[in-house]
């Protein structure tokens, strides 16, 4: 998949440069220019804040849904992992009907973002009983994650 544009953008002509943004703003990722509070990608770490504080609404979340579409058009096994909170945006629905609901959607097939993350510890076990000497982060939130790569 190629993205267009950043995972959290600013719908500019929705901005009200009331700045609410910029003060909330955990990494200070957001600056105001040309009248505009615009968020900069290089520091920007998508943990939503933005989105969540924006009154007008102008700050958003990018939708993948076309791309998603596509690579499930395609001839290769396209498979979905999870997250444990999923429940948390879907609260009525049990994960039966959920894995049910994704497989009729076209995945190959679903697993829980939880188990990934033990294949994870097992491999930093290994090194660390390996005698590797580096730094370790453990942490499946992305924004975590993004906040320390950049």
């Amino acid at each position: 998949m190629r993205y267009h544009q950043p995972p959290v953008y600013t719908a500019e002509n929705e901005c009200q440069d009331c700045s609410k943004c910029v003060r909330h703003c955990p990494v200070k990722a957001i600056k105001v220019a040309d009248g505009q509070a615009r968020i900069g990608p290089e520091k920007c770490v998508a943990c939503g804040t933005c989105v969540r504080v924006c009154p007008a609404k102008a700050k958003r979340v990018r939708d993948d849904l076309d791309e998603v579409k596509q690579l499930l058009r395609q001839p290769k096994k396209v498979f979905v992992s999870i997250a444990p909170s999923y429940v948390s945006e879907f609260p009525d629905v049990s994960t039966s009907k959920m894995i049910a609901a994704l497989r009729r959607l076209g995945f190959a097939g679903v697993s829980e973002t939880a188990l990934g993350a033990q294949e994870v510890s097992a491999k930093v076990v290994r090194e660390l009983n390996e005698g590797r000497k580096k730094l370790l982060l453990s942490s499946a939130c992305p924004a975590a994650v993004t906040y320390v790569q950049k």
